[in-house]
């Protein structure tokens, strides 16, 4: 199994996963998690910085870019996300599961454990 975390760093969680400078990617097999790369966010219109254009929901604000770039990926580990984008991931085979680890490499090591506690649906609103 494949999964992403939303990083500005290569290390920690962002806040919110469209605003991240990336994505870091792990393989998890048989309670182990191994970092795979980090693929620089270079697909959302957040990081590109076209949220601030027309209403905030154009063109710009597809989300079928980031959905090809991750598309070998089977769950997203986030802190926050927009409603959008929670429901755009799960209609394409992403699993979003919400938690509050700060380090991403735990977090994955304790997904990967099965040990992983999720926090509640966490997402944003876009008024900010």
């Amino acid at each position: 199994m494949r999964i992403a975390i939303p990083s500005d760093d290569g290390n920690n969680f962002a806040a919110h996963t469209g605003r991240a400078q990336g994505f870091i990617i792990y393989d998890v097999n048989n309670g182990k998690s191994d970092k795979v790369e980090y693929r620089d966010n270079r697909y959302t219109g957040h990081a590109l910085g076209l949220h601030n254009t027309g209403d905030g929901h154009g063109q710009h604000h597809s989300h079928n870019s980031l959905l090809n770039a991750l598309s070998d990926c089977q769950i997203m580990l986030a802190h926050g996300m927009g409603p959008r984008l929670v429901d755009d991931l799960d209609a394409n085979g992403i699993q979003v599961v919400f938690c509050r680890e700060t380090d991403a490499d735990l977090a994955a090591q304790k997904f990967a454990q099965d040990i992983l506690i999720q926090a509640d649906g966490s997402s944003c609103d876009h008024k900010h």
